[in-house]
């Protein structure tokens, strides 16, 4: 969530602030402490001069000490008036981003002491805290930008999406030329988004920059390159200039590499703390979309066969034919038994019979195109779309199947399998258009098992 009105102690821990009272109190020899916009105390007093404790020590007198300090707080400008007690207080309201934060205040300064001793306190006290915040609201800006990045990458469900999210926020963020973004696979670095090429580069890990940053797991800057640097060339005709990388790690793990070409000028440290922050932030939104795509293959996807479950090959059936309604084409069905199946497993065991299945799933597999989706629809049936294909096209595919079994022995059997095919034609649904090529499937079970029938 992003701070809109930061506190004191947002920006600062309160062991840093202490040590800055107490720097003051021993420097000037008054005391000091810090308070809230409210009033309340974050900073003590680590030094109370002997003529105030008296009144302190008094519980009516500390009371008017605080209300007197209170009734101030209205007031955004220094001040510098007697107090109740006869001593003067200093009260300087502390301001980030023109946002008053909380108020520094000094007191218990006796009426002898020279109003130029004290004007010189004030403005040394005032200055000091305006350039000392100044430096933080840089810093301030800076993790603000990250926090919003972080919030933006962690909410992305979407891979792709986010892979280009994390490129775009990188070369935003570096204010570089360009930026690769490598995923580790668990054997090379492969550059799933990289502008300026179309194809996929391989990297071994120690190969080239990007290789030796996920190799030593640091974050590596090139000021100047040349023929000697190492840099493997991945976009032709683009000269790198400098180059910035990190690698992307959760818990341990590497990720990917993050790297960062052509920056005007140099890297700086800073931008190694930026691209630091922002790999740490690609790592947990990785790793957040792996496991969400994960946890989604598990609900779409047969524990035994590793094929599409019956669920999601309707929910596709019925995306292709919304797809076919409107821009016309070719679809069509295959439905799958196997032969004797109840028998193979009845005589040499379930374990056998689900070897057979797994097996079954691989040629199928091994059978069909890209586009093509296989499932298990149930028991020892499967179902598989082919989308663009006619009833010439599924006839060719299956033919190509029987033939496949015919040599391939499954868990050391040769088995057959009957097929159902139905094309799809106007006013179909998913439902109808499987049941077609099931009925099909069972015609020819009860007719001439192991071959292959039309709707």
């Amino acid at each position: 969530m992003k701070l809109i009105s930061p506190t004191v102690t947002d920006i600062f821990d309160k062991e840093e602030l202490n040590q800055l009272v107490i720097d003051f109190s021993g420097k000037f020899g008054f005391c000091a402490y810090i308070l809230d916009t409210k009033g309340k105390v974050i900073v003590d007093k680590p030094y109370i001069p002997s003529y105030c404790k008296k009144h302190l020590e008094n519980k009516i007198e500390f009371k008017k000490c605080m209300n007197d300090t209170k009734l101030r707080l209205a007031n955004l400008s220094v001040t510098a008036k007697e107090c109740w007690a006869g001593y003067r207080k200093i009260l300087i309201p502390v301001k980030f981003f023109d946002k008053v934060i909380a108020y520094w205040v000094t007191c218990g300064i006796e009426k002898d002491v020279d109003d130029r001793v004290i004007d010189t306190i004030i403005k040394i006290t005032d200055s000091f805290l305006k350039n000392f915040l100044k430096t933080y609201e840089k810093w301030w800006n800076e993790r603000e930008l990250i926090v919003n990045i972080f919030n933006e990458l962690v909410s992305e469900k979407d891979y792709e999406l986010l892979l280009e999210k994390i490129v775009k926020a990188t070369t935003n963020v570096l204010k570089s030329d360009r930026t690769t973004l490598f995923i580790y696979d668990g054997e090379k670095l492969i550059s799933r988004i990289a502008e300026g090429i179309d194809q996929e580069i391989a990297l071994k890990l120690g190969e080239g920059i990007a290789g030796k940053c996920a190799l030593k797991r640091e974050v590596i800057v090139v000021d100047k390159v040349n023929k000697d640097t190492g840099v493997k060339v991945i976009v032709r005709d683009y000269e790198i200039r400098n180059l910035i990388c990190a690698p992307i790690i959760f818990k341990r793990k590497l990720l990917g590499v993050v790297e960062s070409f052509n920056k005007e000028g140099s890297f700086t440290n800073r931008d190694m703390k930026l691209i630091s922050y922002l790999a740490d932030a690609a790592a947990i939104a990785l790793n957040n979309a792996q496991t969400f795509i994960a946890l989604e293959r598990l609900s779409i996807i047969d524990p035994l066969t590793q094929l599409y479950n019956r669920s999601y090959f309707f929910k596709s059936l019925e995306k292709e034919i919304t797809r076919l309604n409107r821009y016309e084409g070719y679809l069509s069905i295959m439905f799958i038994d196997i032969d004797d199946f109840k028998q193979l497993n009845d005589k040499y065991g379930h374990t056998v019979g689900d070897i057979v299945l797994k097996e079954m799933a691989n040629l199928i597999r091994s059978s069909l195109r890209d586009v093509d989706i296989a499932a298990r629809f149930g028991g020892e049936e499967f179902v598989i779309m082919l989308p663009n294909t006619n009833k010439e096209g599924a006839l060719s595919t299956a033919k190509r199947l029987q033939e496949m079994l015919k040599t391939t022995p499954l868990a050391g059997h040769i088995i057959s399998a009957s097929i159902g095919i139905a094309s799809y034609t106007t006013g179909l649904n998913a439902k109808s258009l499987i049941d077609r090529a099931d009925k099909a499937m069972y015609r020819v079970k009860k007719t001439e098992k192991g071959k292959i029938s039309f709707w």
